[in-house]
């Protein structure tokens, strides 16, 4: 990280500029601007916060009291103070079906084996993490490429580890509104942490889908859809096997705890309206987030909450 900080005396305003390395956008720039300074009990705080990562404001805060030292009990929610550490070493790719693995992880990705290559899906969260993917699917599909990478939507939690697979030659398979975005941050310098594409001099190759698009080795079919109107994404695909009747989604139905009331009601009824309309035949669902499902669960909770369209984040 990069750091550079400015004060004025006269005005009281101080701005601290930082560049920092991001897996999607490259070298960002962060620039925090304090002021509007004033007297709390013998403390200078500022009561003006604004935050802009590279041009886009996402924080304009005003302070309207400040207490210095005052006593304060924190009580940290069990599920984060008992959460495990993650566990060391390399990735699995676990068998689902004849050609179809899936590596686990906090969002997963599938691998789908063709006659002659390799379809990944989803490439989550860093480069790191498509690494560590990427080796355990070509130990478990040893000596075909991967030729396509399939990516849901553009969420930084579903497309941190996309550059990884243009790095290893994959064309990009997306919504096509996604593409501008991609090629344009793609553009910012990778200074501080150079990665795999950066030092590859390759010019990334993507593939818009509009509608639908069908991928076939005459044995495997593959079939993309774009499903409208989800309020988490416009641009969100789902990916359907017909042979193995699995459909894999990502971030519209993150199966709940027993008990417990899905989030996001109105995201998980446009899905399951959009697999209705597409009167696709539907046994297991994956989604990229949360455990394994299957698609009589998501009918009976759009049954059970779709009319209330509860909504929670």
């Amino acid at each position: 990280m990069m750091v550079r900080a400015t004060l004025s005396d006269q005005n009281l305003v101080e701005r601290v500029d930082a560049v920092i390395p991001n897996a999607v956008v490259g070298d960002l720039a962060v620039e925090v601007t304090y002021s509007d300074y004033r007297d709390f009990g013998g403390v200078k705080f500022p009561t003006h916060i604004v935050q802009r990562n590279g041009p886009y404001p996402i924080l304009d805060l005003t302070v309207t009291d400040v207490k210095p030292n005052a006593v304060v009990s924190i009580e940290v929610p069990a599920n984060i103070r008992n959460a495990p550490f993650a566990a060391p070493g390399a990735l699995q790719a676990e068998k689902m079906s004849e050609g179809v693995w899936i590596v686990q992880g906090g969002a997963k990705s599938l691998a789908l084996e063709m006659k002659d290559h390799i379809v990944v899906i989803e490439a989550p969260e860093t480069e790191a993490r498509s690494i560590a993917v990427i080796d355990a699917v070509k130990k478990a599909i040893p000596g075909k490429p991967i030729k396509y990478l399939i990516n849901t939507h553009h969420h930084y939690d579903h497309s941190g580890g996309l550059r990884t697979y243009a790095a290893e030659g994959a064309t990009i398979i997306t919504h096509y509104t996604n593409i501008p975005f991609y090629e344009n941050i793609w553009r910012n310098p990778r200074t501080i942490s150079p990665d795999r594409l950066s030092k590859s001099g390759r010019t990334p190759v993507f593939e818009g889908v509009t509608g639908s698009r069908i991928l076939s080795d005459g044995a495997r079919e593959i079939n993309i859809f774009h499903y409208g109107g989800n309020m988490h994404n416009p641009g969100m695909l789902m990916i359907y096997l017909p042979r193995e009747r699995m459909l894999i989604e990502a971030d519209s139905w993150t199966p709940p705890a027993a008990g417990d009331v899905p989030g996001a009601v109105v995201n998980l009824v446009n899905f399951y309206e959009a697999v209705q309309r597409l009167n696709l035949a539907v046994d297991q669902v994956v989604p990229i987030h949360g455990r394994l499902t299957t698609f009589d669960e998501i009918r009976q909770a759009v049954q059970t909450y779709g009319k209330t369209q509860y909504w929670t984040n």
